[in-house]
C-alpha cells in the first residue's frame, strides 16, 4: 500500500470526521494512484482531498506534483457546485499552496471554466470564482481573468452563471478599478448586465459601488458627482430586489455624506437612522452564514459606515456652533472628520482612506472660512500650540488645516472672509460643487441660470431638494427603464429646446412612453392587448394608437390629449400632447416588413419629424412592430433610441424618440417547438 503523499492525511481526515467512504479510496490508491485521486477530486470526497493536500505541505514543507496534478485534473471534472467551491476554498486557504501551485491552478479552472460553460453553468461560475481568487492573489494574469468575466454576448449564457457575475465583476474591480484597459471592460459588461432583469439588481449594486470607489479617488466636485450616481444606482438595486440591504445601508451612508455637505441637520439624522437599521438588518441577514476570507473586507467596509457616521455628525454639531466656548473639543471633532482615520473605509478596495477625507475636507473649508470668529480661534490656538513645550497629538493637523484655510482666505490683504477662487470661478464649476444632484437634473443651461440667482446657501437648500427627488425616482424605477430613459436623455442633451420646462414636460412623455412600451413588452392575453397576439389580419395602427392614449390619459398627462388633431404642418398629427404652452406631437405607426432601426427611421422618421416644426424640435415615433418573430423578440432596452431628422435647407436637427412595442408574438414555447 502506498503511503507517501496526500493518502495518510486523507485517511487521518476520515478518521477524524466519521468518512468510511475513505477506505474505499484507500483500497483504489493500491492500484493506479494518479487516476484514483483524480476521480476522488472529481467526487464529493473533493473538499477532504484538498484538505489532505493542504495538510501535507504544511506538516512536510511538499506534496508530489504528481499528487497535485490528479487533484487539479480530478477538480476540472467537477460536476457540483458545493463540492467544487469547499473544495477550492480548502486549496487556498493555504498562502503556500497558492504560491507553489496557484498558477497551475488558475489555468486549470480558467480552461475548466470555458468547457463547462455549456452544459455545467453553476460549476462553471465556481471555476470562474476560484479562477478570480487566484488573480487576486497574483498567481495568474488579471488580464485573462478579465476575459473570462467579461463575454462578448451575456444573452447566450444560462441564467444560473449569469446571476453569479455581477458579484466576482465587483471584486475584480475592487482590486483592478484602478486599471483603466481591465476596469473599462468590466464596467461595460456591469451595463449589459443592468439591463437584464435576472442580473439587474447585483449588476447596479455593483456600478453603486463601482461609482462610490472612484468617489473616493477623485477630487470634490468629481467625487459629489460620483456620489451621486452611486446613490442612484443603489437606490435602483432595492427596487429591483425586495430585500437588498446592503443596497440600503451603502445608500443611507452616501445621504450621510451628502445631507453633511449640504450642512443639513435634519437630513443628517434622518440618514444616520436609516444607516443604523441598514446595518442591523445586515447583520442579521447575515448571521450564521459562512463568508469566505477573499469576501470579508466587504464586511468590514459595512461596518466602517457607522464609525463615518458619528464622526461626521459630531464634526456637523461642531461646525453648527456660531462660537466655541472650549474650542480644543470642537476642533478635535472637525479634524476627526478632515482627516478619517484608517478604520473608515466605507469601500472594500479603497485603501487610501484619505480618499473620503478629501470628499468631507471642502465641506469643513466651506463652513469654516465664512465664519471669522472661527478663523480667529484656529489662528490663536495654532499659535499657542507654536509655543508650546509639548505638542498634542494633532498639532500637525491643526497647523495643515490652518494652512488650507489660510491659502483660501487669500491672506492677501483682506479680511472680509472672501475666497477669491470662488469669487472668480465660473457657475458650471460652482453647481459640480455645489449642487451635481441639480445639474443632472436641469442640465448645464438651466442649472447655471437658476444657480445664478441662488447664493451658496439657498444653492445647497436647492440641491437638498434635487437630491431627494433623484433618490425617490431611482427607488421607483427598475435599472432596465432606469437605463434607458438615461440613455434618451442623454441623446436629447444636445438639443437646443430640451431645456427648462420643456425638458421636464418632455421627460415625463418620454417617461409615460416607456412604462407603456415596457408593460406592454410583458403584458398577458387580455382583450385590451388582445392585437400584440399572432392574428390572420394585422391589427390596424387605430387599435394600437387607442391603447396608448388610453394609457396616457391615465396618467399625468390627463385632460391635455388630443387625437387625430388637423392642420398640423399641413397634415393630420396622431397624437398631440399638451405641455404648458408648447405641445409635443407622436407619431403612430405599423410596420409589417423590416422594423429594423434603420428601416423605420427611414420609413417614417422625417414624418415624424415635420410635426415638429413650428414648436419644440422634439417629438416621438411609435412603431407596432408586426414583423415575424421566428426566434424571439428584442430585448426591452432596444426597444427606444433618440433619432435625428433635419430637412433640406435647414440649419436645425429635429430630435425624435423612436419607441417600438413587439406585436404578432407568439407564447415563448412555442420557439422552441418550432425549432426542434
Amino acid at each position: 500500500m502506498v503511503t507517501a503523499g496526500p493518502l495518510d492525511r486523507l485517511l487521518a481526515s476520515g478518521l477524524e470526521d466519521g468518512v468510511p467512504a475513505l477506505g474505499e479510496l484507500a483500497s483504489r490508491l493500491i492500484g493506479d494512484r494518479g487516476a484514483a485521486l483524480a476521480t476522488s477530486a472529481s467526487g464529493p470526497l473533493a473538499p477532504l482531498l484538498c484538505r489532505s493536500l493542504v495538510r501535507e505541505l504544511r506538516q512536510n514543507g511538499v506534496v508530489a506534483e504528481a499528487d497535485v496534478e490528479a487533484v487539479v485534473e480530478g477538480l476540472t471534472r467537477q460536476r457540483a457546485l458545493l463540492a467544487t467551491l469547499d473544495a477550492t476554498d480548502e486549496l487556498l486557504e493555504s498562502a503556500e499552496f497558492a504560491r507553489l501551485h496557484g498558477t497551475r491552478l488558475a489555468r486549470a479552472l480558467l480552461a475548466a471554466h470555458d468547457a463547462a460553460l455549456a452544459d455545467r453553468p453553476l460549476v462553471a461560475s465556481a471555476f470562474a470564482e476560484g479562477a478570480l481568487r487566484l488573480a487576486l492573489a497574483g498567481a495568474t494574469s488579471p488580464a485573462r481573468t478579465s476575459v473570462m468575466l467579461t463575454p462578448e454576448d451575456p444573452d447566450r449564457l444560462a441564467a444560473d452563471y449569469l446571476e453569479r457575475l455581477p458579484r466576482l465583476i465587483g471584486a475584480a474591480l475592487d482590486a483592478w478599478g484602478g486599471q483603466p484597459a481591465i476596469a473599462g471592460t468590466l464596467r461595460a459588461t456591469l451595463s449589459a448586465l443592468a439591463e437584464m432583469p435576472a442580473t439587474a439588481a447585483d449588476a447596479s449594486f455593483e456600478q453603486g459601488m463601482d461609482a462610490l470607489r472612484r468617489a473616493a479617488g477623485d477630487s470634490r466636485p468629481a467625487a459629489l458627482r460620483l456620489l451621486g450616481e452611486a446613490r442612484r444606482w443603489f437606490g435602483l438595486a432595492e427596487a429591483a430586489e425586495e430585500v437588498r440591504h446592503d443596497a440600503a445601508l451603502y445608500g443611507a451612508g452616501i445621504d450621510v455624506i451628502m445631507a453633511f455637505a449640504r450642512v443639513d441637520g435634519r437630513a443628517l439624522v434622518v440618514a444616520e437612522r436609516r444607516l443604523s437599521e441598514g446595518l442591523a438588518g445586515r447583520m442579521a441577514w447575515l448571521e450564521g452564514t459562512h463568508l469566505p476570507a477573499w469576501r470579508r473586507p466587504r464586511m468590514a467596509a459595512f461596518s466602517a459606515w457607522g464609525r463615518l457616521t458619528a464622526i461626521l455628525e459630531k464634526a456637523h454639531r461642531a461646525g453648527a456652533e456660531h462660537v466655541w466656548l472650549n474650542a480644543w473639543p470642537a476642533l478635535e471633532a472637525v479634524l476627526d472628520a478632515y482627516v478619517l482615520n484608517r478604520s473608515v473605509i466605507p469601500v472594500a478596495g479603497e485603501l487610501n482612506s484619505a480618499g473620503f477625507a478629501r470628499v468631507v475636507q471642502p465641506v469643513i473649508e466651506d463652513s469654516l472660512v465664512n465664519r471669522e470668529i472661527l478663523l480667529a480661534q484656529i489662528r490663536r490656538l495654532t499659535d499657542e500650540l507654536a509655543q508650546a513645550t509639548e505638542l498634542p497629538a494633532r498639532a500637525a493637523q491643526l497647523r495643515a488645516l490652518r494652512y488650507r484655510l489660510d491659502q483660501l482666505v487669500g491672506r492677501d490683504g483682506r479680511s472680509d472672509g472672501t475666497r477669491p477662487e470662488l469669487d472668480d470661478r465660473n457657475e458650471l464649476g460652482r453647481l459640480v460643487a455645489l449642487a451635481p444632484s441639480l445639474l443632472a437634473e436641469l442640465g448645464p443651461a438651466d442649472a447655471a441660470d437658476l444657480a445664478a440667482h441662488l447664493d451658496d446657501d439657498h444653492l445647497r437648500l436647492v440641491e437638498g431638494v434635487a437630491y431627494n427627488g433623484t433618490v425617490r425616482q431611482a427607488a421607483m424605477r427598475d435599472p432596465v427603464t432606469a437605463r434607458l430613459l438615461e440613455r434618451l436623455s442623454s441623446g436629447l442633451q444636445p438639443c437646443p429646446d430640451y431645456r427648462g420646462v420643456v425638458r421636464r414636460q418632455f421627460d415625463a412623455l418620454c417617461g409615460e412612453t416607456i412604462a407603456f412600451v415596457a408593460a406592454r413588452h410583458d403584458a398577458k392575453s387580455s382583450a385590451g392587448v388582445d392585437y400584440l397576439r399572432p392574428m390572420k389580419s394585422p391589427p390596424h395602427e387605430r387599435v394600437f394608437q387607442d391603447d396608448y392614449v388610453d394609457w396616457l390619459r391615465r396618467g399625468p398627462f390627463a385632460g391635455r390629449i388630443d387625437v387625430e388633431v388637423p392642420s398640423v404642418a399641413t397634415g393630420r398629427a396622431d397624437v398631440k400632447v399638451g405641455a404648458g404652452t408648447t405641445a409635443f406631437f407622436v407619431e403612430v405607426k405599423r410596420e409589417l416588413r423590416d422594423a429594423s432601426a434603420e428601416a423605420l427611421e427611414r420609413s417614417y422618421l422625417t414624418q415624424a419629424a415635420d410635426y415638429a416644426g413650428s414648436g419644440a424640435i422634439l417629438g416621438v415615433l411609435l412603431v407596432l412592430d408586426l414583423t415575424p418573430h421566428p426566434r424571439g423578440v428584442r430585448h426591452l432596452s432596444e426597444c427606444a433610441w433618440v433619432a435625428r431628422s433635419r430637412p433640406p435647407g435647414s440649419k436645425r436637427d429635429r430630435y425624435v424618440v423612436v419607441a417600438v412595442v413587439a406585436g404578432n408574438r407568439s407564447s415563448p414555447s412555442t420557439y422552441s417547438v418550432k425549432h426542434r
